[in-house]
């Protein structure tokens, strides 16, 4: 039998070391996990990938605002 666990916190800080990536939460609670370049590499990936993603959708979200504003304006006007 396998023991899955699962850990919530809220981010605080997060520290690249030699071999592994640590983070912080509030409380000052620290996480280690153990890297190889590969894993950071991924990591790496994964992490622009979803970057991209919220700023697609923050730009999206401020153009949508952006022609509600000009809208209410005409009307306004």
């Amino acid at each position: 039998m396998q023991v899955k666990q699962i850990v919530t916190t809220k981010f605080y800080a997060a520290y690249c070391s030699w071999n592994s990536l640590e983070f912080t939460d509030e409380n000052g609670d620290e996480v280690s996990i153990k890297m190889t370049d590969d894993d950071y590499l991924k990591l790496s990936e994964n992490l622009a990938v979803k970057a991209e993603r919220i700023r697609k959708e923050r730009a999206d979200e401020a153009a949508e605002q952006q022609r509600a504003l000009e809208a209410k304006e005409n009307e306004d006007g």
